[in-house]
């Protein structure tokens, strides 16, 4: 599966901000995260529909903005070939569908 087939879009919130306030911006150079439809539960589904979103943050966002703890670097230049990077680089989450994947060069990889 393809990040660029989950909706995703790219996040900017203001890091002395109030998380609830990010907004939308057209690229990854103006991004510090990125938001798209959860790839297990799109499969599950077969679609959008019942599809809950996944937030990734980039590491400049602090801890007080949810989700956490996890905090990944946005390399690459759009959705056709970003790659999520941290210490174990994988998204895991820990409560509802516990979904656990890598995003890597576009593409989303099972864990």
């Amino acid at each position: 599966m393809r990040l660029a087939e989950i909706k995703p879009q790219f996040l900017h919130v203001d890091p002395a901000g109030d998380a609830s306030r990010f907004r939308h911006v057209d690229s990854l150079a103006q991004a510090n995260g990125i938001i798209f439809l959860c790839p297990k539960c799109w499969t599950k589904n077969g679609g959008p529909r019942g599809t809950h979103s996944v937030i990734c943050w980039a590491p400049p966002v602090p801890q007080s903005i949810g989700p956490k703890p996890g905090r990944w670097a946005m390399v690459g230049t759009g959705y056709d070939d970003l790659t999520l990077v941290a210490g174990s680089s994988s998204v895991l989450l820990t409560g509802g569908c516990a979904a656990h994947f890598f995003v890597t060069n576009g593409a989303i990889v099972d864990a």
